[in-house]
């Protein structure tokens, strides 16, 4: 691939990261196909000219690239791969079809060494092929508010490429020609670590500041004030330093849930992040009490 042209894409999961992804990458130039289970996204998109099918077999023949962002939802404090594992089955079997060779890149949230040993032998099993020879795999997380996931993907900080080897690498880097931001290419278990170690820093800034908010409460100071000054240190930023809510929303909660169990369950006692859960949950609480 040169990266000049204009290259071939699928994007399986028309949420709002594959929507962002798709979209962006159409903007620029390149052919997108998106692939959802639900035809209300599908129609929606149509209407909106892009290109779909309900087909998985499509996208995988037709594209030099295909992008998976399907949800890994937490569930009581695991990690829920049965969406993303049922994928990666599907893609190994559209795989065995094609004589292309394709680069599977993971966007959906999965936790270190998801990719490496479970997405990628599954890829393996149901293709028939050997992954790094007859196909490629990469791991690229997203880093994408959901009030402005398209903007966010076409003025990115940075590019993360998690590669299985170098040729999966520079296929996915030819993607990203025309984006001028630092891009970091690195093993799938960095990549995938990256992510968390992104989201759960500002889930822990955001706690901290919910901590002051809460002390500055208690001894009849200006919350705003102190968050407000603190944030016009460049080390600090104005990010999540206003106290008086918790953390929401569809990423910082699960992604926090799911690297406690998996960094327990390896035998490390994340203490600083359970602080972190704890002081969500207080000020929560304490946000609902106020409004009852």
């Amino acid at each position: 691939m040169v990266g000049d042209k204009r290259m071939k894409i699928g994007i399986i999961g028309a949420g709002i990261v594959g929507k962002a992804t798709g979209m962006g990458l159409a903007t620029l130039g390149n052919s997108v196909v998106f692939y959802d289970l639900h035809e209300s996204k599908l129609l929606s998109l149509k209407a909106e000219g892009y290109k779909t099918t309900t087909n998985m077999k499509d996208v995988i023949c037709l594209s030099d690239v295909v992008f998976v962002c399907v949800p890994t939802p937490t569930t009581d404090g695991q990690i829920d791969l049965s969406y993303v594992e049922d994928c990666a089955k599907n893609i190994g079997k559209a795989l065995r079809k094609t004589k292309r060779y394709v680069v599977i890149a993971f966007k959906s949230t999965i936790l270190p060494q998801t990719t490496r040993t479970k997405l990628l032998p599954v890829l393996e099993r149901y293709s028939g092929l050997r992954a790094g020879v007859d196909f490629g795999v990469c791991m690229n997380p997203e880093f994408l508010r959901q009030k402005s996931a398209l903007v966010d993907f076409l003025s990115p900080d940075r590019i993360v490429i998690g590669e299985l080897n170098r040729k999966s690498g520079d296929v996915l880097q030819d993607v990203y020609s025309a984006f001028h931001c630092p891009i970091i290419r690195t093993s799938l278990d960095t990549a995938e670590i990256i992510k968390y170690a992104s989201n759960l820093f500002l889930a822990s800034k955001i706690s901290f500041f919910n901590e002051i908010y809460m002390v500055c409460k208690k001894l009849g100071l200006n919350a705003k004030n102190v968050s407000d000054a603190a944030s016009l240190d460049k080390r600090i930023g104005k990010y999540g330093v206003n106290g008086g809510r918790p953390f929401e929303g569809a990423c910082f909660p699960k992604d926090l849930d799911a690297f406690i169990t998996f960094v327990s369950e390896k035998g490390i006692n994340p203490k600083l992040l359970r602080a972190v859960k704890k002081v969500n949950q207080e000020i929560a609480e304490a946000t609902e009490t106020a409004t009852e």
